[in-house]
C-alpha cells in the first residue's frame, strides 16, 4: 500500500511540473485593433508573432486617421505628452509594454505604465483577446470596442 501511495505522489508531482504555467501558443501572426478611431483620431493596434509556441514579436501602437502615422513616431504628440508632465510618451510606453509581454508571455502579468494608464489597459485588453486566439490558432483580426 505504501508503494502505491509513493507512486501516486510521484505521478502527481510530475503532473504538477508539466504544462502548468506554460501556455503553448499556436505559431502564427495575430492582430487586434480598436474597432474605431478614438475622439483624438487614433486607432490602437497590437500585432503578436508566435514562433515555437512562444511570443517572439510584439508591436503595439496607434495609427492616425488622416495619414496613418504612428503615434510613437509623431514628434509633436511626443512633445505634448511630455509637456503634460505624464513622465512617459508613446515611444516609451509602447516599448515598455511590448517588452513586458515578451518577457512574461501572459497579458495578465503585464504591469501598467505610469502616465499611460488608458493605453496600458487597452494593450492588456487586446493581449488577453489575442491570447485566446493564439491558444486556438485563430489568426483572424480581433476588433475590440475600447473604452
Amino acid at each position: 500500500m505504501k508503494k502505491n501511495g509513493l507512486l501516486l505522489a510521484v505521478l502527481l508531482a510530475a503532473l504538477a511540473f508539466t504544462g502548468c504555467g506554460s501556455t503553448k501558443y499556436q505559431d502564427g501572426s495575430y492582430r487586434a485593433e480598436a474597432a474605431d478611431f478614438d475622439q483624438h483620431g487614433w486607432k490602437e493596434f497590437l500585432d503578436i508573432t508566435v514562433t515555437g509556441g512562444k511570443i517572439t514579436s510584439v508591436d503595439f501602437d496607434a495609427l492616425y486617421k488622416d495619414d496613418l502615422r504612428r503615434k510613437s513616431e509623431d514628434m509633436d504628440y511626443q512633445k505634448a505628452y511630455r509637456e503634460a508632465g505624464l513622465g512617459t510618451d508613446p515611444a516609451d510606453y509602447c516599448i515598455r509594454l511590448e517588452d513586458s509581454l515578451l518577457e512574461r508571455q501572459k497579458a495578465a502579468q503585464v504591469d501598467a505604465v505610469a502616465g499611460a494608464t488608458t493605453s496600458s489597459e487597452h494593450f492588456r485588453q487586446m493581449a488577453e483577446q489575442l491570447q485566446k486566439a493564439m491558444e486556438a490558432g485563430n489568426t483572424d483580426t480581433v476588433y475590440l470596442s475600447l473604452e
